[in-house]
């Protein structure tokens, strides 16, 4: 089973707000830093800056994901190594707690 992302990133992945209902987590990358494989809990995604990321999921398929500032996605939960393709990457997870 691959970690979740706080296990596996604690210097670029830090929890701003938990409850029994929720857990909010910033995640910071530098130009060019790579997360190796993690996961996720279904949550929802905020972008606090623009980001270009390219994710590879444990099968080897990649590919540039683009996030603009303000913009929200929601993932089911998931694994996925990830590279910042850009300039600083913030981003919020809004992960839903069982």
């Amino acid at each position: 089973m691959v970690e979740h992302i706080l296990k596996v990133a604690p210097k670029s992945a830090k929890v701003v707000f938990e409850n029994d209902k929720i857990r909010v987590i910033e995640i910071a990358m530098r130009k060019g830093q790579k997360l190796t494989m993690h996961s996720h809990m279904p949550n929802l995604t905020y972008g606090i800056t623009n980001s270009r990321l390219r994710t590879t999921s444990p099968d080897g398929k990649s590919g540039v994901v683009r996030m603009k500032k303000g913009e929200a996605s929601w993932s089911d939960g998931s694994s996925h190594s990830v590279e910042n393709l850009g300039g600083l990457s913030l981003i919020l997870s809004i992960e839903l707690k069982g």
